[in-house]
Parts: C-alpha cells; structure tokens; sequence
C-alpha cells in the first residue's frame, strides 16, 4: 500500500520538488500539498498532478492536525522569504515546532526537516542569524520529543539565480548580470540544485527508511554538492553560453538578518571543513548534480538564450 507524505510549503521551491517527485511514483506514495491558499494556481496544478490539496497554515497550529492526520511522512520546511517570517524572524522557530509537534501526536513514522546549523555556533556567537537559529532550534526539538526524523542542512539554491533575479540578460549590451547582496566574488557557498537534488534525498531517505531507520533518525544530511564561488559561476556561465558576465555585490539586502548570514558566508563558510558531497547522502545511492548542470538546464532557459 502506497504511503501517504504530507508536503510543507509544496507550492514553493523545496516542497514543491519534492511533491512533483514523489508524484511521479504513485505506487509508492500518495501526496498531500499543504498550502495556505488551496485555490492558488500552484495549488491547482499539483492538484493536476494526482495531488491531494489540503489547507492549512504553520502559524495557526489549529489547523495542522487535520492536516498531517493519517500521513506516513512529512517533508517539514519553513520559507525564510515568506512575509510571515521576514516581518517577525521568531515565527520561523514557532512554524516549525507547531508542524513537529502535529506531527508528533498524528505518530508520523517518517519527519525530513530542511534545516541548518547554529550561525551562533559556527561565528562563536559574533554573527548571529534569526534565520539559521530557528530552524537550528526545532532540529533540538524534535530530538527532544523524540519524533522520529531525518535533518537536511541545505545549501544555497542555484535556483535562486533564477527566483530571485541573480542574473539576467542585457539584450542590449549583450551581457549576462550576476547581481547578489553582500557575498564577496571569491566567497565559497556550499550550492544545491533543489529541484533534483534536494527532492532525491528526500525521496531516497523515505524510500530507505524502514531498513536503514538505524541509520537515519535524527541523522544530518548535508545537501549540497560542492563549494562554489561567484567566480565559479562566472566561469561556468561565460563557458556555456559564449557570453561575458559581470558581477555586482550590493551591500545590503534590506533585512538586516539576512545581511548577517551573507557575512557570516563571507567569513566562515557555512558547513565548517565537511567534506562535499556528504558520503552519507551518497551512501543512500544519490548523485548530486552541479553548477554546469543547473546552467544549462534552467539558467540558459531562463535567460532566453
């Protein structure tokens, strides 16, 4: 019988790549998208997919039984972009715990939290991101309830080149624009391309679940596939697409948490001296992919190049 995953934020860049995959092996798993609006186009079109939409909301936690009722596993992920959390960086730690703690009573047998390290512990307390400690903070709660849970500590999306309007193309000077907010040209970011990889860990960890569980609860997986600098991206792009590419580095974002974590990129990287890929992501048969793919699946696309 397939088992039923209930996906946070399945309208968006994580959620969304995972919900997209595992729909694709309905003998194995029936999805359940939740999402604050169930009429959304998005919504809609998972709905498409084989979906089942539910509505539900991470900061009203009244809502959340229903909707993780029944489900074998949750894909957990809270959105740092999301007006909700930008407006009030704590409400990223409160969504969080209230989906863990629903998930918990509901007796969930398989929770993926998308997470990331102590900015606190990584700085020795100088560089202090809202953003990095409450996600860090519901990976101690959920091994403090005992909700049985595998953590993803994701890298920078090369998505966001995309979603968020990196890079784009100069018809007239015939140039492509690399634009970010603080990051230095040479500074190293630990990079993940969601839509493949990020969704493939996510598949491979429930798949493998109930023989390697073992292994995997409350285990860390580092989700990215190297270190890769501005300047590498650089390279790659003028590589592919035969075009030159310039770089800006505005200096602030606008949201001052966020502009911590930038520095705290700039100073200490983002995952210490661990080695990429993490042998325990290739240990669950998953190949990660890199900046040359993602250029020229999606980035040249995009560009209309």
């Amino acid at each position: 019988m397939s088992k039923l995953i209930a996906v946070t934020g399945a309208t968006g860049n994580q959620g969304g790549s995972v919900a997209k995959l595992l729909l694709k092996y309905p003998k194995e798993y029936r999805v359940r998208a939740i999402t604050r609006d169930a009429h959304s186009i998005p919504s809609k079109a998972l709905e498409d997919l084989g979906a089942e939409i539910v509505q539900a909301d991470l900061t009203k936690p009244e809502t959340l039984p229903a909707a993780v009722d029944g489900c074998w596993g949750v894909f957990g992920v809270t959105n740092f972009y999301d007006a909700k959390i930008e407006n009030d960086p704590g409400s990223e730690e409160i969504q969080g715990r209230n989906l863990v703690k629903a998930s918990f009573d509901a007796g969930v047998q398989c929770f993926i939290w998308s997470s990331l390290p102590s900015s606190e512990q990584i700085s020795g307390g100088r560089l202090v991101s809202k953003i990095y400690e409450g996600k860090y903070h519901v990976d101690a709660y959920i091994k403090a309830i005992g909700l049985p849970a595998s953590i993803l500590y994701t890298g920078n999306f090369y998505e966001n080149m995309v979603l968020r309007g990196h890079v784009s193309y100069n018809k007239a000077s015939d140039v492509i624009e690399f634009r970010h907010t603080v990051i230095k040209r040479d500074t190293k970011l630990a990079m993940l391309y969601v839509e493949k990889d990020l969704s493939a860990v996510t598949k491979a960890v429930f798949d493998q679940w109930e023989s390697k569980k073992h292994e995997l609860n409350h285990k860390i997986l580092y989700c990215a596939h190297a270190r890769v600098s501005a300047a590498d991206i650089i390279t790659c792009i003028e590589r592919v697409t035969g075009k030159k590419c310039t770089w800006e580095s505005l200096p602030t974002t606008g949201v001052p948490d966020r502009d911590i974590m930038y520095q705290l990129y700039n100073e200490k990287g983002m995952y210490g001296s661990k080695v990429l890929p993490d042998e325990n992501i290739m240990g669950l048969g998953v190949t990660m992919h890199g900046i040359e793919d993602f250029v020229r699946e999606r980035l040249v696309p995009h560009l209309g190049l």
